[in-house]
């Protein structure tokens, strides 16, 4: 059994006895980490980033990397950071989509915090690219209201040097969607795209590119973009999303290398059992940065 197939059969399980509890107790978001030619520089010649983009006390309190550095929530993402350096760092496997078979599976909460446990980090930077061109979310997260992007570049109304914001958080930088563009699959999968992709990662050894994508089951756009990435990241909502749906997904970016799954939204007390540290977590209940209805969102300190 490969270590995929085992990944979704832990995810049944864990599906199963939720619907088996009458009263659940508060889920939780748990990380089960999984690990899985050259051309010129002429796009990305230059970086005037504007320091300290980012106000800690504006960031959503689900980017738990910036909110609770110190958190048990944090040191998941850090156990992350640590399997996806050992399952990359020999092969310069730097550059991968955060992805998910449907909305409002904790995606790109997941790819925020994941950026910034790395950009933490000493030996490298991160460049943290949000790709849903249709309904951007990250900006949000991090507490910006970037006028332009990537949308933007790609359509030749800017250049990559005056969009791109040093963040202030650790050696993070975001490039952010720009404005939502109609033609966001064809942008995506522009010779454009491939060339900055291969020149921001060929020009800094040192970077890891973390690329926030569309749901993979409602849009074309995370298929073109598996075509220019080392990898993917593949987020799975442990107590909604069906291993059929889970299978669908993977089926259509078969052959991409898959660095690792994450099970968010785990409940609780199933975390407790299978892991040291665990979380309250309202991120799988978010679509796009909106929150489902109904659903009460909290992370708790940690025990």
């Amino acid at each position: 059994m490969s270590r995929i197939e085992k990944a979704l059969e832990k995810a049944v399980k864990m599906r199963a006895s939720v619907q088996e509890t009458a009263t659940p107790e508060p889920l939780a978001a748990s990380v089960d980490a999984i690990p899985a030619g050259d051309v010129p520089c002429s796009v990305v010649h230059r970086y005037e980033m504007r320091e300290g983009a980012v106000d800690p006390a504006g960031v959503d309190r689900h980017v738990v990397c910036v909110t609770e550095p110190h958190s048990s929530a944090t040191e998941q993402y850090k156990k992350l950071r640590a399997t996806i350096l050992r399952s990359t760092r020999s092969d310069n496997r730097t550059s991968f989509l955060v992805v998910s078979a449907d909305a409002g599976e904790g995606k790109s909460v997941t790819a925020i915090n994941t950026a910034v446990a790395l950009a933490n980090g000493i030996d490298h930077t991160v460049l943290l690219v949000d790709a849903d061109l249709r309904k951007p979310s990250v900006h949000r997260y991090l507490g910006l209201a970037p006028q332009a992007g990537l949308s933007d570049y790609l359509q030749g109304k800017v250049d990559i040097p005056d969009v791109l914001i040093h963040t202030g958080i650790g050696r993070l930088v975001f490039l952010p969607a720009g404005n939502p563009a109609e033609n966001a699959t064809e942008l995506l999968s522009s010779q454009k795209m491939r060339t900055l992709l291969q020149e921001m990662k060929q020009r800094y050894g040192d970077r890891y590119i973390i690329i926030d994508t569309s749901p993979i089951l409602l849009t074309a756009d995370p298929l073109s973009l598996s075509n220019y990435a080392d990898g993917v990241l593949f987020v799975v909502r442990a107590d909604h999303t069906s291993p059929k749906t889970v299978s669908r997904a993977l089926a259509l970016i078969k052959g991409s290398p898959i660095f690792g799954i994450i099970f968010n939204n785990v409940p609780k007390y199933l975390a407790k059992s299978h892991y040291p540290y665990y979380y309250r977590y309202g991120a799988a209940g978010y679509g796009y940065g909106e929150p489902s209805p109904g659903r009460k969102e909290d992370h708790a300190s940690p025990r």
